[in-house]
Protein backbone atom coordinates (compact mmCIF):
# COMPACT_ATOMS: atom_id res chain seq x y z
CA UNK A 1 0.00 0.00 0.00
CA UNK A 2 1.46 3.42 -0.95
CA UNK A 3 1.20 5.86 2.02
CA UNK A 4 2.07 9.34 1.62
CA UNK A 5 2.59 12.52 3.66
CA UNK A 6 1.73 15.87 2.43
CA UNK A 7 2.44 18.77 4.80
CA UNK A 8 -0.86 21.15 6.17
CA UNK A 9 -0.66 24.38 6.13
CA UNK A 10 0.30 26.67 9.15
CA UNK A 11 -3.51 27.20 10.48
CA UNK A 12 -3.32 23.72 11.73
CA UNK A 13 -0.38 24.20 14.29
CA UNK A 14 -2.84 24.01 16.94
CA UNK A 15 -4.47 20.32 16.72
CA UNK A 16 -7.62 21.11 18.52
CA UNK A 17 -7.45 24.25 20.27
CA UNK A 18 -9.86 26.60 17.91
CA UNK A 19 -12.14 23.15 16.59
CA UNK A 20 -15.42 23.51 16.59
CA UNK A 21 -18.03 21.13 18.47
CA UNK A 22 -18.27 19.05 14.99
CA UNK A 23 -14.42 19.29 14.57
CA UNK A 24 -13.70 18.06 18.25
CA UNK A 25 -16.34 14.69 17.12
CA UNK A 26 -14.56 14.71 13.53
CA UNK A 27 -10.98 13.92 15.39
CA UNK A 28 -12.51 11.63 17.14
CA UNK A 29 -13.73 9.38 14.98
CA UNK A 30 -10.15 10.05 12.95
CA UNK A 31 -8.38 8.57 15.91
CA UNK A 32 -11.34 5.82 16.72
CA UNK A 33 -10.30 4.47 13.23
CA UNK A 34 -6.76 4.77 12.88
CA UNK A 35 -6.66 2.85 16.03
CA UNK A 36 -8.68 0.32 14.69
CA UNK A 37 -6.89 0.03 11.64
CA UNK A 38 -9.42 0.87 9.39
CA UNK A 39 -8.60 2.02 6.19
CA UNK A 40 -10.42 5.34 5.21
CA UNK A 41 -9.88 9.44 3.49
CA UNK A 42 -11.61 12.03 3.19
CA UNK A 43 -12.34 13.28 -0.25
CA UNK A 44 -12.62 16.74 -0.33
CA UNK A 45 -13.49 20.02 1.34
CA UNK A 46 -11.24 19.12 3.70
CA UNK A 47 -8.56 22.29 3.52
CA UNK A 48 -10.15 23.51 7.01
CA UNK A 49 -10.86 20.74 9.04
CA UNK A 50 -11.12 20.20 11.67
CA UNK A 51 -11.38 24.18 12.47
CA UNK A 52 -14.09 24.71 10.52
CA UNK A 53 -16.52 21.59 8.90
CA UNK A 54 -18.56 23.62 6.23
CA UNK A 55 -20.77 20.88 5.48
CA UNK A 56 -21.23 16.94 5.42
CA UNK A 57 -17.63 14.89 5.46
CA UNK A 58 -17.38 12.73 2.78
CA UNK A 59 -14.95 10.09 2.69
CA UNK A 60 -14.32 6.67 1.42
CA UNK A 61 -13.90 3.78 3.92
CA UNK A 62 -12.92 -0.06 3.40
CA UNK A 63 -15.43 -1.90 1.51
CA UNK A 64 -14.93 -4.97 4.27
CA UNK A 65 -15.93 -2.69 6.92
CA UNK A 66 -20.13 -3.06 6.72
CA UNK A 67 -22.05 0.15 7.91
CA UNK A 68 -23.24 -2.19 11.08
CA UNK A 69 -19.56 -2.91 12.19
CA UNK A 70 -18.77 0.45 11.89
CA UNK A 71 -21.66 2.14 13.95
CA UNK A 72 -20.85 -0.39 16.80
CA UNK A 73 -17.08 0.97 16.94
CA UNK A 74 -18.13 4.51 17.14
CA UNK A 75 -21.20 3.44 19.87
CA UNK A 76 -18.20 1.19 21.80
CA UNK A 77 -15.58 4.62 21.80
CA UNK A 78 -18.67 7.34 22.06
CA UNK A 79 -16.84 8.49 25.43
CA UNK A 80 -13.48 8.99 23.30
CA UNK A 81 -15.27 10.79 20.19
CA UNK A 82 -17.47 12.77 22.55
CA UNK A 83 -20.60 11.79 20.42
CA UNK A 84 -23.35 9.00 19.78
CA UNK A 85 -24.67 8.20 16.30
CA UNK A 86 -28.08 9.69 16.14
CA UNK A 87 -29.01 8.75 12.40
CA UNK A 88 -27.71 5.89 10.17
CA UNK A 89 -28.67 5.90 6.32
CA UNK A 90 -25.88 3.03 5.36
CA UNK A 91 -22.75 4.23 5.46
CA UNK A 92 -24.39 7.69 6.12
CA UNK A 93 -24.21 8.57 9.63
CA UNK A 94 -25.25 11.92 11.77
CA UNK A 95 -23.12 11.94 15.13
CA UNK A 96 -24.32 14.04 18.07
CA UNK A 97 -22.18 15.96 20.17
CA UNK A 98 -22.32 18.81 22.89
CA UNK A 99 -20.67 22.73 22.38
CA UNK A 100 -18.71 24.75 23.75
CA UNK A 101 -21.95 25.92 25.02
CA UNK A 102 -23.89 23.33 26.19
CA UNK A 103 -25.80 23.14 22.83
CA UNK A 104 -26.20 20.19 20.74
CA UNK A 105 -23.33 20.07 17.56
CA UNK A 106 -23.71 17.74 14.94
CA UNK A 107 -21.26 15.84 12.68
CA UNK A 108 -23.25 14.47 9.44
CA UNK A 109 -20.52 11.64 7.65
CA UNK A 110 -21.20 10.38 4.05
CA UNK A 111 -19.03 7.79 3.70
CA UNK A 112 -18.86 5.23 0.53
CA UNK A 113 -16.80 1.85 -0.17
CA UNK A 114 -16.46 3.44 -3.53
CA UNK A 115 -16.50 6.18 -5.45
CA UNK A 116 -19.51 6.91 -7.00
CA UNK A 117 -21.57 9.55 -8.23
CA UNK A 118 -25.36 9.52 -9.29
CA UNK A 119 -25.06 5.54 -9.23
CA UNK A 120 -21.89 5.24 -11.55
CA UNK A 121 -19.13 4.29 -10.41
CA UNK A 122 -15.63 6.04 -11.05
CA UNK A 123 -12.88 4.52 -8.37
CA UNK A 124 -13.02 1.31 -6.40
CA UNK A 125 -12.13 2.63 -3.29
CA UNK A 126 -9.31 0.16 -2.90
CA UNK A 127 -7.67 2.05 -5.85
CA UNK A 128 -8.51 5.50 -3.63
CA UNK A 129 -7.37 4.28 -0.51
CA UNK A 130 -4.39 2.49 -1.62
CA UNK A 131 -2.70 5.29 -2.76
CA UNK A 132 -3.66 7.79 0.30
CA UNK A 133 -1.45 10.15 2.29
CA UNK A 134 -1.67 11.40 5.44
CA UNK A 135 -2.65 15.09 5.97
CA UNK A 136 -2.41 16.81 9.67
CA UNK A 137 -4.51 14.37 11.64
CA UNK A 138 -6.33 12.38 9.54
CA UNK A 139 -5.65 10.77 5.39
CA UNK A 140 -6.78 11.79 1.96
CA UNK A 141 -6.37 10.66 -1.51
CA UNK A 142 -3.21 11.38 -3.49
CA UNK A 143 -3.18 14.56 -6.13
CA UNK A 144 -4.05 13.31 -8.88
CA UNK A 145 -7.00 10.69 -7.61
CA UNK A 146 -8.49 13.97 -5.70
CA UNK A 147 -8.72 15.23 -8.75
CA UNK A 148 -10.10 13.23 -10.92
CA UNK A 149 -12.40 12.64 -7.55
CA UNK A 150 -13.24 16.22 -7.72
CA UNK A 151 -13.40 16.81 -11.10
CA UNK A 152 -15.72 13.83 -12.06
CA UNK A 153 -18.36 15.06 -9.43
CA UNK A 154 -18.41 18.87 -9.77
CA UNK A 155 -19.31 18.10 -13.63
CA UNK A 156 -21.59 15.00 -12.90
CA UNK A 157 -23.45 17.72 -10.74
CA UNK A 158 -23.24 20.35 -13.11
CA UNK A 159 -22.04 22.96 -10.47
CA UNK A 160 -18.45 24.79 -11.45
CA UNK A 161 -17.92 27.76 -9.18
CA UNK A 162 -14.84 30.02 -8.69
CA UNK A 163 -13.16 28.01 -5.46
CA UNK A 164 -14.28 24.94 -6.96
CA UNK A 165 -12.13 25.92 -9.87
CA UNK A 166 -8.71 27.11 -8.04
CA UNK A 167 -9.11 23.88 -6.24
CA UNK A 168 -9.04 21.84 -9.40
CA UNK A 169 -5.87 24.16 -10.76
CA UNK A 170 -4.10 23.81 -7.55
CA UNK A 171 -4.28 19.87 -7.73
CA UNK A 172 -3.50 19.89 -11.34
CA UNK A 173 -0.33 21.39 -10.65
CA UNK A 174 0.60 19.02 -7.69
CA UNK A 175 0.69 16.13 -9.75
CA UNK A 176 0.09 17.30 -13.73
CA UNK A 177 0.95 13.88 -14.73
CA UNK A 178 -1.42 11.94 -13.26
CA UNK A 179 -4.19 14.26 -13.26
CA UNK A 180 -3.29 14.19 -17.41
CA UNK A 181 -4.67 10.37 -16.77
CA UNK A 182 -7.68 11.10 -14.97
CA UNK A 183 -8.84 13.30 -17.57
CA UNK A 184 -8.31 10.97 -20.67
CA UNK A 185 -9.57 8.44 -18.18
CA UNK A 186 -13.06 9.88 -18.42
CA UNK A 187 -13.67 11.88 -21.15
CA UNK A 188 -12.59 11.20 -25.03
CA UNK A 189 -9.55 13.10 -26.85
CA UNK A 190 -11.53 16.74 -27.70
CA UNK A 191 -13.55 17.15 -24.22
CA UNK A 192 -9.98 16.15 -22.77
CA UNK A 193 -8.14 18.58 -24.15
CA UNK A 194 -10.47 21.39 -23.10
CA UNK A 195 -10.43 20.63 -19.61
CA UNK A 196 -6.92 19.93 -19.58
CA UNK A 197 -6.06 23.49 -20.81
CA UNK A 198 -8.39 24.73 -18.30
CA UNK A 199 -6.85 22.97 -15.75
CA UNK A 200 -3.21 24.14 -16.57
CA UNK A 201 -4.21 28.01 -17.19
CA UNK A 202 -6.88 28.64 -14.69
CA UNK A 203 -9.40 29.28 -17.36
CA UNK A 204 -12.48 27.46 -16.85
CA UNK A 205 -14.88 29.22 -18.61
CA UNK A 206 -14.34 27.10 -22.09
CA UNK A 207 -15.61 24.31 -19.49
CA UNK A 208 -18.67 26.00 -17.54
CA UNK A 209 -19.53 26.60 -21.96
CA UNK A 210 -19.41 23.14 -22.66
CA UNK A 211 -20.35 21.94 -18.98
CA UNK A 212 -23.80 19.66 -20.25
CA UNK A 213 -21.85 18.44 -23.22
CA UNK A 214 -19.24 17.72 -20.64
CA UNK A 215 -21.65 15.91 -18.28
CA UNK A 216 -23.77 14.24 -21.20
CA UNK A 217 -20.03 12.45 -22.40
CA UNK A 218 -18.82 11.57 -18.52
CA UNK A 219 -22.47 9.83 -17.66
CA UNK A 220 -22.25 8.13 -21.21
CA UNK A 221 -19.02 6.60 -20.44
CA UNK A 222 -19.38 5.66 -17.14
CA UNK A 223 -23.01 4.06 -17.85
CA UNK A 224 -21.33 1.98 -20.50
CA UNK A 225 -18.34 1.29 -18.79
CA UNK A 226 -20.19 -0.97 -15.85
CA UNK A 227 -23.69 -0.85 -17.43
CA UNK A 228 -25.14 -3.82 -14.71
CA UNK A 229 -23.26 -1.79 -11.58
CA UNK A 230 -25.37 1.04 -12.60
CA UNK A 231 -28.39 -1.10 -12.58
CA UNK A 232 -27.80 -2.43 -9.69
CA UNK A 233 -27.52 0.63 -7.87
CA UNK A 234 -30.73 2.30 -9.33
CA UNK A 235 -32.76 -0.85 -7.60
CA UNK A 236 -30.84 -1.44 -4.69
CA UNK A 237 -31.92 2.68 -4.06
CA UNK A 238 -35.12 2.13 -5.22
CA UNK A 239 -35.70 -1.13 -2.61
CA UNK A 240 -33.88 1.29 0.37
CA UNK A 241 -36.20 4.22 -0.31
CA UNK A 242 -39.55 1.35 -0.19
CA UNK A 243 -37.81 -0.33 2.75
CA UNK A 244 -37.26 3.89 4.38
CA UNK A 245 -41.29 4.37 3.80
CA UNK A 246 -41.93 0.84 5.41
CA UNK A 247 -40.23 1.61 8.04
CA UNK A 248 -39.79 5.24 8.83
CA UNK A 249 -37.14 5.04 11.14
CA UNK A 250 -35.36 8.54 9.76
CA UNK A 251 -37.57 11.07 10.83
CA UNK A 252 -39.23 12.19 14.47
CA UNK A 253 -42.60 13.18 14.85
CA UNK A 254 -42.85 15.32 18.12
CA UNK A 255 -45.93 16.71 19.30
CA UNK A 256 -46.23 19.28 22.58
CA UNK A 257 -48.68 19.84 25.07
CA UNK A 258 -49.38 22.42 27.15
CA UNK A 259 -52.03 25.33 28.09
CA UNK A 260 -51.94 28.68 26.25
CA UNK A 261 -49.19 30.45 27.71
CA UNK A 262 -47.04 27.36 28.35
CA UNK A 263 -44.46 28.51 25.79
CA UNK A 264 -44.62 25.80 23.18
CA UNK A 265 -44.11 28.26 20.35
CA UNK A 266 -41.00 29.18 21.49
CA UNK A 267 -40.02 26.48 22.52
CA UNK A 268 -40.84 24.60 19.06
CA UNK A 269 -38.96 27.32 16.59
CA UNK A 270 -35.47 27.06 19.48
CA UNK A 271 -35.48 23.34 18.90
CA UNK A 272 -36.39 23.61 15.19
CA UNK A 273 -33.30 25.66 15.08
CA UNK A 274 -31.20 23.45 17.15
CA UNK A 275 -31.90 19.81 16.06
CA UNK A 276 -32.04 20.80 11.93
CA UNK A 277 -28.61 19.40 11.00
CA UNK A 278 -29.99 15.85 12.35
CA UNK A 279 -32.00 15.83 9.14
CA UNK A 280 -33.20 16.50 6.16
CA UNK A 281 -35.99 18.84 6.78
CA UNK A 282 -38.34 20.09 9.50
CA UNK A 283 -41.99 20.63 8.97
CA UNK A 284 -44.58 22.44 11.29
CA UNK A 285 -48.11 20.89 12.18
CA UNK A 286 -51.17 22.28 13.76
CA UNK A 287 -54.65 21.01 14.34
CA UNK A 288 -57.30 23.60 13.45
CA UNK A 289 -57.14 26.87 13.66
CA UNK A 290 -59.33 28.98 16.43
CA UNK A 291 -60.37 32.87 16.76
CA UNK A 292 -56.64 34.48 18.22
CA UNK A 293 -57.40 35.22 22.21
CA UNK A 294 -61.05 34.15 22.27
CA UNK A 295 -60.15 30.01 22.10
CA UNK A 296 -63.64 29.76 24.25
CA UNK A 297 -65.51 31.98 22.12
CA UNK A 298 -67.87 29.91 19.76
CA UNK A 299 -70.49 27.63 21.13
CA UNK A 300 -70.01 23.61 20.68
CA UNK A 301 -71.34 22.05 17.81
CA UNK A 302 -74.22 19.92 17.37
CA UNK A 303 -73.98 16.27 18.76
CA UNK A 304 -74.19 15.15 14.95
CA UNK A 305 -71.96 17.61 13.82
CA UNK A 306 -69.67 16.85 16.35
CA UNK A 307 -69.84 12.92 15.78
CA UNK A 308 -69.10 13.63 11.83
CA UNK A 309 -66.29 16.18 13.00
CA UNK A 310 -64.81 13.22 15.38
CA UNK A 311 -65.19 10.51 11.91
CA UNK A 312 -62.83 13.24 9.41
CA UNK A 313 -60.62 13.43 12.46
CA UNK A 314 -60.11 9.45 12.32
CA UNK A 315 -59.78 9.28 8.87
CA UNK A 316 -57.67 11.90 8.29
CA UNK A 317 -55.12 10.87 11.57
CA UNK A 318 -55.42 7.58 9.59
CA UNK A 319 -54.98 7.61 6.30
CA UNK A 320 -54.04 11.51 6.06
CA UNK A 321 -51.21 10.29 8.34
CA UNK A 322 -49.76 7.49 6.04
CA UNK A 323 -49.60 10.37 2.86
CA UNK A 324 -48.48 13.18 4.94
CA UNK A 325 -46.85 12.20 8.18
CA UNK A 326 -45.28 8.84 7.00
CA UNK A 327 -44.10 9.94 4.21
CA UNK A 328 -42.23 13.35 5.57
CA UNK A 329 -40.63 10.89 8.36
CA UNK A 330 -39.54 8.15 6.07
CA UNK A 331 -37.65 10.90 4.37
CA UNK A 332 -35.92 12.03 7.39
CA UNK A 333 -38.02 14.95 8.26
CA UNK A 334 -38.36 16.60 12.10
CA UNK A 335 -42.33 16.77 12.26
CA UNK A 336 -43.40 19.29 14.99
CA UNK A 337 -46.91 19.41 16.21
CA UNK A 338 -47.74 22.58 18.10
CA UNK A 339 -51.09 21.66 18.45
CA UNK A 340 -52.65 17.84 17.47
CA UNK A 341 -55.66 15.65 18.05
CA UNK A 342 -54.62 14.62 21.34
CA UNK A 343 -55.56 18.23 22.73
CA UNK A 344 -59.56 17.58 21.93
CA UNK A 345 -59.09 15.48 24.71
CA UNK A 346 -58.08 17.95 27.19
CA UNK A 347 -60.29 20.86 25.52
CA UNK A 348 -62.78 19.96 23.07
CA UNK A 349 -64.08 23.30 23.91
CA UNK A 350 -61.33 25.30 21.99
CA UNK A 351 -62.86 22.72 19.04
CA UNK A 352 -66.12 23.56 19.71
CA UNK A 353 -66.79 19.67 20.09
CA UNK A 354 -70.34 18.47 21.69
CA UNK A 355 -70.27 14.64 21.06
CA UNK A 356 -68.71 12.22 23.78
CA UNK A 357 -65.36 12.39 25.15
CA UNK A 358 -65.09 8.49 25.11
CA UNK A 359 -65.41 8.85 21.09
CA UNK A 360 -62.30 11.04 21.31
CA UNK A 361 -60.75 8.51 23.45
CA UNK A 362 -61.18 5.74 21.16
CA UNK A 363 -60.22 7.61 18.62
CA UNK A 364 -56.62 8.36 20.23
CA UNK A 365 -56.52 4.61 20.67
CA UNK A 366 -57.06 4.14 17.00
CA UNK A 367 -54.67 6.43 15.25
CA UNK A 368 -51.24 5.78 14.96
CA UNK A 369 -48.94 7.60 17.83
CA UNK A 370 -46.30 10.50 17.20
CA UNK A 371 -42.74 9.30 18.19
CA UNK A 372 -42.36 11.35 21.90
CA UNK A 373 -45.23 14.07 23.39
CA UNK A 374 -43.74 16.42 25.31
CA UNK A 375 -45.99 18.39 27.82
CA UNK A 376 -44.72 21.63 28.44
CA UNK A 377 -45.85 21.84 32.13
CA UNK A 378 -46.15 25.10 34.10
CA UNK A 379 -48.05 26.66 37.80
CA UNK A 380 -51.75 28.17 36.42
CA UNK A 381 -50.43 31.36 37.93
CA UNK A 382 -46.83 31.31 35.29
CA UNK A 383 -49.48 30.67 32.53
CA UNK A 384 -51.77 33.29 33.39
CA UNK A 385 -48.91 36.04 33.46
CA UNK A 386 -47.75 35.64 30.04
CA UNK A 387 -50.84 34.74 28.10
CA UNK A 388 -54.69 35.07 29.82
CA UNK A 389 -57.28 34.12 26.77
CA UNK A 390 -58.78 31.62 29.69
CA UNK A 391 -60.50 32.15 33.14
CA UNK A 392 -57.49 31.20 35.80
CA UNK A 393 -59.70 28.25 36.53
CA UNK A 394 -60.03 26.73 33.17
CA UNK A 395 -56.11 27.29 33.05
CA UNK A 396 -56.05 25.49 36.35
CA UNK A 397 -58.24 22.61 34.84
CA UNK A 398 -56.07 22.22 31.76
CA UNK A 399 -52.88 21.44 33.35
CA UNK A 400 -54.44 18.75 35.62
CA UNK A 401 -55.94 17.89 32.41
CA UNK A 402 -52.57 17.46 30.53
CA UNK A 403 -51.07 15.93 33.82
CA UNK A 404 -52.73 12.72 33.83
CA UNK A 405 -52.90 12.02 30.38
CA UNK A 406 -49.28 12.18 29.43
CA UNK A 407 -48.82 9.66 32.77
CA UNK A 408 -51.27 7.18 30.50
CA UNK A 409 -48.61 7.55 27.67
CA UNK A 410 -45.44 5.70 27.43
CA UNK A 411 -43.84 7.67 25.00
CA UNK A 412 -45.06 11.03 27.41
CA UNK A 413 -42.60 13.20 29.36
CA UNK A 414 -42.74 16.49 31.65
CA UNK A 415 -40.32 19.65 31.01
CA UNK A 416 -40.73 22.12 33.05
CA UNK A 417 -41.60 25.14 31.92
CA UNK A 418 -41.28 27.74 34.15
CA UNK A 419 -37.71 27.94 33.87
CA UNK A 420 -35.92 30.48 31.53
CA UNK A 421 -36.38 29.29 27.62
CA UNK A 422 -32.59 28.29 27.33
CA UNK A 423 -33.01 25.92 30.05
CA UNK A 424 -36.30 24.57 28.45
CA UNK A 425 -34.68 23.99 25.36
CA UNK A 426 -31.86 22.13 26.69
CA UNK A 427 -34.03 19.39 28.72
CA UNK A 428 -36.36 18.98 25.06
CA UNK A 429 -33.18 18.48 23.15
CA UNK A 430 -31.56 16.12 25.70
CA UNK A 431 -35.05 14.71 25.40
CA UNK A 432 -35.48 14.12 21.79
CA UNK A 433 -31.74 13.38 21.64
CA UNK A 434 -32.01 10.19 24.05
CA UNK A 435 -35.07 8.91 22.05
CA UNK A 436 -32.93 8.75 19.27
CA UNK A 437 -30.09 7.53 20.48
CA UNK A 438 -32.19 4.75 22.12
CA UNK A 439 -33.90 3.92 18.68
CA UNK A 440 -30.40 3.38 17.44
CA UNK A 441 -29.18 1.31 19.81
CA UNK A 442 -32.57 -1.03 19.59
CA UNK A 443 -32.76 -0.94 15.82
CA UNK A 444 -29.04 -2.57 16.09
CA UNK A 445 -28.94 -4.47 19.39
CA UNK A 446 -26.40 -2.14 20.36
CA UNK A 447 -25.21 -2.77 24.28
Amino acid sequence: MMLRQTRPPAAFAEKHGHSSGPGRILSGVFETLDRASIPYCVTHGYEHYPVHIGSDVDGVIAAEVRPCQLIELLHKNRATIGAEVVQVQGYRLVLAGEGADGSPCFLPLDLSADYEVDDRLFYAGSEVLEARRRYCEFWIPSAELEFGCYLVRKIAKGQLDDENERRLSSLYGQETAGCRQQVVRFWGAGSAALILSAASSGDWEPVKRRLDKLRAELRRRATLRNPFRVLGNRLRRLVHRARALWRSESGLNLVFLGPDGAGKSSVIQAVAQALACAFNRTIFCGFIRQDPGRPHAAPPRSFLISVARAGYWLVYYIFGYFFTIHVALARSTLVLHDRHFVDALVDPRRYRYGGPLSLLRLIWRAVPKPDVVILLDAAPEAVQSRKREVPFEETDRQRTAYLSLVKTMRNGCVIDATRPLGQVVGDVNDLILRHMRTRIEHRLGLQ
